[in-house]
């Protein structure tokens, strides 16, 4: 578009069209200006009053102003600008973002369960019932819902009674990038890392328990992991004085990190198979720490792998945790759990496959059995072990990690939208219209629904289209 002002009348439609403006525009007699260079989401919500919203495009522009509507079926975004006496319509395949202003919503009782699903949502609410097919979610935004049981992962049923320490990722600015100014080479969205280059990202955990239970999800791209986690370290920037877990194809090791002897492999490399042929590119690791003892144990995706112990003295002097990449952009972090553990080692499990039969239930104390989850009815959980059916109060329970064995995800679907709630919170939705300030819409994982606008913070749009270089990151794996 070249620096001419282009008079745009009714709905402006042809604006839409094009994606976005990169000269002024006169919209109805009245100057919008140009874009302006793009902001974070937290820091235009905390300046915004109410309506103040934000409109960004695939190809980088940029609007302010208020979300009216968003219609999928016709293909339109109707957008106000503080500039234009109309209503502007935009072409939805040319949106990539709307970040929203506050708005005026009744919260309702406060949400004690978060429930996380096998395609990445997370759905805060209070938990009312669990069978053999379905959950049944009570939330303050949509009502109670009900979720395919297939469809979940984990759920966490007192989230304020947990023992963790540390739980995130949740903004870049907690951690630090080395080197200094290389803020580009990772990037937070929904809760995650994103690794663009090859460089660490580390932080001080404040509190790190001398047993402790270390877990992170960790997604890539491409046929196989190739990136390092260091836990215990006095030096994020050079990992010095702690622990080093090496993942590289199938093969994941562990080093000893130390300044004054150097570094050095631990006994006993292990191979997981289905992270070389492509059937996996993605897992939960946990690593059970335990200081005194000089252990350190591998669990994937809930399942013991291996276990290593330091014959010398135990190398960590810190409380330092880091990431890093060992490929170009293809390292993704998420749902970083750190808490106390409770020094009980699950038995070994086979390392050739990613399938977990049994469900996992976890107190509040860190013990933990694996079983059959029969059901949940009011304040009681019923859970089927191989020696008993035990009847547990749901108040003692933190965490219950489901079988994988059945498990299933929703499908992907063009009118899908990534919505961030304004707390926590995260729905994929393939949306059927946005109106009124309400949000109608339905998902494979618990059908239609419908909630506020005002309950959210961002809405994506277009979330499996290519995005452009600087996008490169794909935040979509």
């Amino acid at each position: 578009m070249n620096n001419a002002k282009r008079t745009l009348v009714a709905g402006c439609v042809a604006l839409g069209m094009a994606g976005a403006v990169s000269a002024d525009v006169t919209l109805a007699g009245a100057v919008l200006p140009p874009p302006q260079p793009a902001a974070d989401a937290d820091s235009i919500r905390a300046g915004s009053a109410v309506g103040a919203d934000s409109l960004e495009f695939l190809n980088k522009d940029k609007l302010h102003g208020s979300l009216i509507a968003v219609a999928p079926e016709s293909g339109g975004v109707t957008w106000k600008h503080g500039s234009a006496e109309k209503t502007i319509d935009f072409n939805l395949s040319t949106v990539m973002r709307a970040t929203l202003g506050p708005r005026k919503v009744t919260s309702g009782i406060p949400s004690t369960a978060a429930i996380y699903l096998t395609n990445g949502d997370m759905l805060p609410g209070n938990i009312v019932s669990l069978d053999g097919e379905k959950l049944v979610l009570d939330t303050w935004y949509a009502g109670k819902i009900t979720i395919a049981r297939l469809m979940i992962k984990s759920m966490a049923p007192n989230i304020r009674a947990s023992t963790r320490v540390y739980e995130g990722p949740t903004a870049l600015s907690e951690w630090t990038i080395y080197p200094s100014g290389s803020q580009v080479q990772w990037r937070f969205k929904d809760g995650a890392l994103y690794a663009a280059q090859q460089y660490p990202i580390g932080r001080i955990i404040e509190k790190m328990p001398d047993t402790a239970d270390i877990r992170f999800d960790a997604a890539w791209r491409s046929a196989y992991p190739q990136f390092s986690c260091v836990i215990y370290t006095d030096n994020v920037q050079e990992n010095r004085n702690g622990y080093m877990l090496q993942v590289s194809g199938s093969s994941i090791y562990m080093q000893r990190l130390s300044r004054n002897s150097g570094s050095r492999n631990l006994e006993r490399q292990v191979e997981f198979a289905d992270f070389s042929n492509g059937k996996c590119r993605s897992a939960t690791f946990n690593l059970l720490v335990s200081k005194s003892a000089k252990t350190i144990t591998l669990l994937l995706n809930g399942r013991l792998l291996t276990q290593w112990t330091d014959t010398a003295e135990f190398a960590g002097q810190g409380n330092g945790l880091s990431f890093r990449s060992n490929t170009s952009g293809d390292l993704k972090i998420s749902n970083i759990m750190i808490s106390d553990w409770d020094g009980k080692t699950p038995e070994l499990a086979e390392t050739g496959s990613t399938v977990v039969k049994d469900d996992l239930l976890r107190f509040i104390n860190n013990d933990k059995v694996s079983g059959h989850l029969k059901s949940i009815s009011g304040d009681a959980v019923k859970f089927e072990t191989s020696y008993a059916t035990l009847d547990i109060p749901l108040a003692r329970v933190v965490e219950i990690v489901t079988s994988t064995e059945n498990a299933a995800r929703a499908r992907k679907n063009k009118e899908d939208v990534q919505m961030v709630f304004a707390d926590k919170g995260l729905l994929t939705l393939q949306l059927e219209r946005i109106e009124k300030d309400e949000v109608k819409g339905q998902s494979e994982n618990f059908g239609k629904i419908t909630l506020p606008l005002g309950a959210l913070r961002r809405l994506d749009f277009n979330i499996y289209a290519e995005r452009q270089a600087d996008e490169a990151d794909n935040f979509a794996f």
